[in-house]
């Protein structure tokens, strides 16, 4: 509710402030100063982006393994995202993220509205020397995929970017130990929670050191009790609707989770990334002891010119009791995991950018599970088209 509450004061107020700068642009006599320069004078920083696309795969998709897209054959406004941002390098600031669309509701968090517009970041900052400190909802340390689509190299997302946090809602600290590396502690209500589902806290730790100018690491840890019931979709990052709040509390345990991201510019043209992560939760119904998955993505990306690139993605992930990819959807048959399972995927997408604010990707997907998540069967085929335009 506070989010909610927050976010329509300052669409109301950011609505009232751009509607009377326009009425104040559009009159030709006026020689008072543009709404361009009343933001660069503020240092106020307004962006977004449209990512709009076709889909289509010849099975039914696991929600649990391609979490953004669940369509088998369909187009979608998957994302429409606004940026408003004050964030100087000394004194306070903050960050607005609003997200409409298709993806809103997949990435939405615990305690807010699960609706096709998502308050996907909304925080304060501040900043002074060495320290930045910020306050509120913010995204997660981990992964090398964002949710911001119009950064991300391929249309479909990884395997691995279901299963890491989307946001956090909590306090962040960083400091630069020097112009090449920063270190960052934290403390948050838990994976994709605006309202904590119980009275213990996620801690955070991250550790982004460059190397050179061309190669970089990011690793980065959380720990803290959260939801353990079997997953998949949106039950995997948030608890499963209508279950009471005391059902919730008794199946819990602590999970850990340890991420890590090398990046590395081989060429002017070619860079390679890698990811891996692995997860540990205790007290999984269905499984003895802890259930874990570990998996890692690789990614190539060659850019040809200013107009085309091409970009490659394998990986793996293998979950060692079905309580990540169950093909169930999380009601183990008669109380028992499924059991192991390795999920698979390459991807090869090509872009196409005529114009510096837009870019046309054609994508094709390979899946294959041990399992048959996938309408009964253990592969299957995506094809899309995506349009992405950025002001």
């Amino acid at each position: 509710m506070l989010f909610k509450g927050i976010f329509i004061a300052l669409s109301a107020v950011c609505g009232l402030i751009i509607s009377t700068i326009v009425i104040a642009d559009s009159n030709t006599e006026s020689s008072g100063p543009t709404l361009t320069d009343i933001l660069k004078n503020s240092e106020i920083d307004i962006k977004g982006y449209f990512d709009t696309s076709y889909i289509a795969s010849n099975k039914i998709p696991d929600p649990s393994i391609q979490v953004f897209n669940q369509d088998k054959n369909s187009f979608a406004l998957h994302q429409f995202g606004l940026i408003i941002s004050k964030t100087p390098k000394e004194g306070f600031g903050g960050l607005l993220n609003i997200t409409a669309g298709r993806d809103a509701q997949t990435m939405s968090s615990y305690g807010a509205s699960n609706q096709a517009i998502d308050l996907t970041q909304a925080y304060i900052q501040y900043a002074k020397s060495r320290y930045t400190l910020i306050g509120g909802k913010f995204g997660t340390l981990a992964g090398a995929e964002v949710i911001d689509s119009s950064a991300d190299t391929n249309i479909t997302r990884s395997i691995l970017f279901g299963k890491i946090p989307f946001t956090n809602t909590g306090i962040r600290l960083t400091t630069a130990l020097s112009d090449m590396t920063n270190i960052i502690f934290g403390i948050n209500n838990g994976w994709d929670q605006v309202t904590d589902t119980n009275t213990q806290k996620t801690l955070e730790v991250g550790l982004s050191t460059a190397f050179t100018q061309d190669t970089s690491l990011i690793v980065s840890a959380y720990s803290g009790v959260e939801n353990s019931f079997p997953n998949a979709g949106f039950a995997y990052h948030n608890p499963i609707p209508g279950l009471p709040q005391t059902t919730n509390a008794i199946a819990s345990g602590t999970r850990n989770l340890l991420d890590a991201v090398f990046s590395t510019n081989l060429t002017k043209s070619l860079t390679f990334i890698l990811n891996a992560d692995y997860v540990a939760q205790e007290n999984v119904p269905g499984v003895s002891g802890k259930a874990s998955y570990a998996g890692v993505a690789s990614y190539l990306n060659y850019q040809f010119n200013d107009q085309y690139r091409v970009s490659l993605r394998a990986e793996q992930l293998r979950d060692n009791s079905g309580w990540a990819t169950d093909p169930n959807s999380g009601a183990y048959v008669g109380g028992v995991a499924p059991g192991a399972n390795n999920v698979r995927e390459a991807t090869i997408t090509f872009g196409y950018a005529p114009f510096k604010t837009t870019e046309i990707r054609v994508e094709e997907r390979y899946d294959h599970s041990d399992l048959p998540v996938y309408s009964n069967s253990s592969n299957m085929n995506t094809f899309g088209v995506q349009g992405i335009y950025k002001f």
